[in-house]
């Protein structure tokens, strides 16, 4: 039994195809579909439903893969410790994280290069959905997301700040405000405007769903996006409004009310399956976190108080 056995094995559940997983695992097709059958032959079940091409995988199959995911991760995992140990962690750090995050990410960056120059960064934005399955398949590190979802339970958490979300509008005087100057405005009233939002697949459309849906009212979006950055800059175009946190309101052509009645916040934090030990780039991360809290370093960040 062999780890490129399992590294096979996984790449065919990637492509479901014998011919791209062997090309990429840089093999050719016959040696890939030997070293599987002589897998199937030690552990002596069959583990892929073939006919004329692939056709998935029997349920014993089903779990030597996801034993095959973790025994590859855990290798890679002592690698990275060792390499922790030497003061020369290197190799990637996979983040998956909610888009209204990306605020955050510069810092992030920042301390990751100072501490580990070899590590590079690999951020990916997606639902709270593809983030759970993100984890559990360790495909990617750790998460950033909001925290207050029944749904990660199960995993280990650390908060970073707190933050209300705000309405983005365009600099202009549309839409005819009556009340220009004010610094907020009611979810009521908001839901009367032309809005753009997130993609009902993102956990923050809902947050924004729930809170219109108390007040008796459920917007329909003139366009939705999974992209935080393409509902800014309809905003700055100048004839749609967006939901935002904070920290997108500093943006050229735009002005901000907050939400009110009610206020949301939210506390967006880190995530991470857990584990001991823990996976060493997930440890990295929490640790330099960790540190930045205690250094005051995210206190830009932390609107708890309303600072």
């Amino acid at each position: 039994m062999f780890l490129r056995q399992f590294q096979y094995l996984i790449a065919l559940e990637q492509e479901a195809h014998f011919g791209r997983a062997a090309e990429k695992c840089h093999v050719s097709q016959p040696s890939l579909s030997s070293a599987l059958k002589s897998l199937e032959q030690e552990l002596e079940i069959p583990l892929i439903l073939r006919q004329q091409k692939f056709q998935g995988f029997t349920e014993e199959g089903k779990r030597v893969v996801s034993w095959a995911k973790r025994l590859l991760a855990d290798r890679a995992a002592m690698l990275e410790e060792l390499a922790i140990m030497r003061k020369n962690l290197h190799g990637r750090l996979r983040i998956g994280a909610m888009p209204m995050s990306s605020p955050l990410f510069p810092t992030v960056s920042q301390l990751v290069q100072k501490r580990y120059p070899e590590v590079q960064l690999d951020i990916q934005f997606m639902g709270l959905d593809q983030l759970i399955l993100g984890l559990n398949n360790f495909a990617i590190d750790i998460g950033v997301t909001y925290l207050h979802d029944p749904l990660l339970e199960r995993f280990e958490s650390l908060p970073l700040y707190d933050e209300p979300l705000y309405l983005l509008l365009p600099g202009n005087d549309w839409p005819n405000d009556d009340e220009p100057a004010a610094d907020a405005i009611t979810w009521e009233k908001a839901a009367t405007l032309p809005l753009c939002l997130l993609s009902k697949s993102m956990r923050e459309r809902r947050v924004m769903d729930d809170a219109f849906a108390g007040v008796g009212h459920q917007p329909s979006p003139v366009l939705e996006s999974n992209s935080i950055f393409q509902l800014a800059f309809h905003a700055m175009a100048g004839d749609l409004a967006t939901i935002v946190p904070e920290r997108f309101t500093q943006l050229p052509n735009t002005r901000q009310k907050l939400l009110q009645n009610p206020v949301i916040k939210q506390t967006l934090g880190l995530v991470w399956v857990p584990g001991d030990p823990a996976m060493p780039m997930t440890k990295a991360t929490n640790m330099l976190l960790q540190e930045a809290l205690a250094d005051g370093l995210l206190e830009s960040f932390n609107l708890t108080g309303g600072g």
